[in-house]
């Protein structure tokens, strides 16, 4: 799929169709990234999230525990997240189901 294809094309469907009640989930702690890649991870998500029009952008970030990087992502991506969350006007929650992730929420 092409960044600028308006349908699914497979099915035909509208893209805001199909994504508008889902939200992009990525992972920004669990593969060794550094605080930068995390960053990069959060900016391209949201930008293929608004792009394809998701209803959302989920961050899964970990929580800290025995690997000291891990504590330092997640405190760097709730950061961002609520920095994004305060300039664009979008609600940030932590995730009810996973204490490691936060949801970006693009409709109030």
């Amino acid at each position: 799929m092409t960044a600028t294809e308006s349908s699914c094309p497979k099915c035909d469907t509208p893209l805001h169709d199909a994504f508008s009640e889902q939200y992009y989930e990525i992972d920004v702690a669990h593969s060794g990234q550094t605080r930068e890649e995390a960053r990069l991870q959060i900016e391209e998500g949201l930008n293929y999230a608004l792009l394809y029009r998701y209803k959302g952008l989920k961050v899964i970030h970990g929580y800290g525990g025995a690997n000291r990087n891990r504590g330092v992502i997640a405190k760097e991506a709730k950061w961002r997240l609520q920095d994004i969350a305060d300039r664009k006007g979008y609600e940030l929650e932590q995730d009810r189901h996973n204490p490691g992730a936060h949801i970006l929420n693009f409709d109030r």
